[in-house]
């Protein structure tokens, strides 16, 4: 079920997409050079790459998605995916339909960032983007991975259509895209087409509880901070 989160003008809504709701602190994202370290892969060569570590994350509240980085195999998801859950509620579903139990290590509720430790193995992840933005700009190709209406390995492509966009209430800066986000997306993955993980997608506005290509990403440094935070 979409949560509602807050209004926007023009009469649409924003809503997070997957269990519960979060207020975002303010967090200034600046932009880098585009790092050349890494080729661009056809789109289907870059999916081929980082679906394997696109995983759903299931508690008694609802399911979403999550996402698992090298070099700790950690999971990250956003915290509303997995809010109301007790720390040894959640259960990881891996690509290969792995069932995986794991623990809550971190919240950030502001960030809308939690990070998960799995009890067995879920694989050994995929590289997050180094720059704070991912070095994205408006029309760079990017694809999401995740959940949707549990439907879990679904595949949405669409393009950047902003960086360091405000998110609610002048909260943590974001990145926009139009590559359809739905409810079970949630803490799932946004991707380059280096197959790198850019962002995390967290809401969509919208004045109805489904994608009208406006959603929006949790970028990679946010990403990194929470993960480099977990002891």
């Amino acid at each position: 079920m979409a949560v509602v989160a807050g209004a926007v003008a023009g009469g649409a809504t924003t809503y997070l997409i997957g269990d519960g709701g979060s207020d975002p602190a303010t967090t200034a994202v600046t932009s880098a050079p585009e790092s050349e370290s890494q080729a661009r892969l056809p789109l289907q060569d870059a999916i081929a790459s980082v679906d394997g570590a696109v995983v759903q994350v299931q508690t008694p509240g609802g399911l979403g998605s999550g996402v698992v980085v090298r070099p700790r195999g950690l999971i990250i998801t956003n915290n509303h995916v997995v809010e109301g859950a007790a720390g040894d509620q959640v259960l990881v579903i891996t690509a290969d339909k792995r069932r995986v139990p794991a623990t809550i290590a971190a919240r950030n509720p502001a960030k809308d960032l939690a990070v998960l430790k799995p009890k067995g193995s879920v694989g050994e992840g995929i590289e997050l983007a180094s720059e704070p933005d991912g070095a994205l700009r408006p029309g760079d190709q990017v694809f999401a991975i995740g959940s949707p209406f549990g439907l879990q390995g679904t595949v949405t492509v669409g393009v950047v259509s902003a960086v360091n966009r405000p998110g609610d209430s002048g909260g943590v800066r974001m990145i926009q895209t139009d590559a359809p986000i739905n409810p079970g997306n949630s803490g799932g993955g946004l991707f380059d087409l280096r197959g790198r993980l850019v962002g995390v997608p967290t809401s969509i506005n919208s004045p109805v509880p489904g994608n009208v290509g406006i959603g929006f990403a949790v970028p990679a440094n946010q990403v990194r901070i929470e993960l480099e935070n977990v002891k």
